[in-house]
């Protein structure tokens, strides 16, 4: 996948994608996008948006999920597994920023 998209940091390359299709009462059908993007710098983020089928094209949250449909995400995460990766998944651990350095705990007083 080599499209770009546009995030607040920049243009980003859309390494990967998962789509969960999802309906709501009545005739209203709709797609959540999970996708793991990659800027300039190398930072990877992940973006979730929406798709109506009524348009078609991707919008931006809010993306509202029922926990059913997490559910159906998580069965499909296994086959991306770098975007699972990013939610700390299938033994993959957490990519780091470069030079992040994790919380700083100070000593209890006393």
């Amino acid at each position: 996948m080599a499209a770009k998209k546009a995030t607040p940091w920049g243009k980003a390359e859309l390494l990967d994608e998962v789509v969960v299709r999802q309906e709501a009462p009545g005739p209203r059908a709709f797609t959540t996008h999970v996708q793991l993007l990659e800027v300039e710098s190398g930072e990877r983020l992940v973006r979730l948006a929406y798709a109506t089928a009524a348009h078609g094209w991707v919008r931006r949250g809010p993306v509202t999920m029922r926990i059913d449909d997490l559910g159906k995400l998580l069965e499909e995460l296994p086959g991306h597994p770098e975007l699972a990766a990013a939610f700390g998944l299938n033994g993959g651990a957490r990519p780091r920023r470069p030079g992040a350095r994790g919380l700083r705990r100070r000593a209890s007083p006393g």
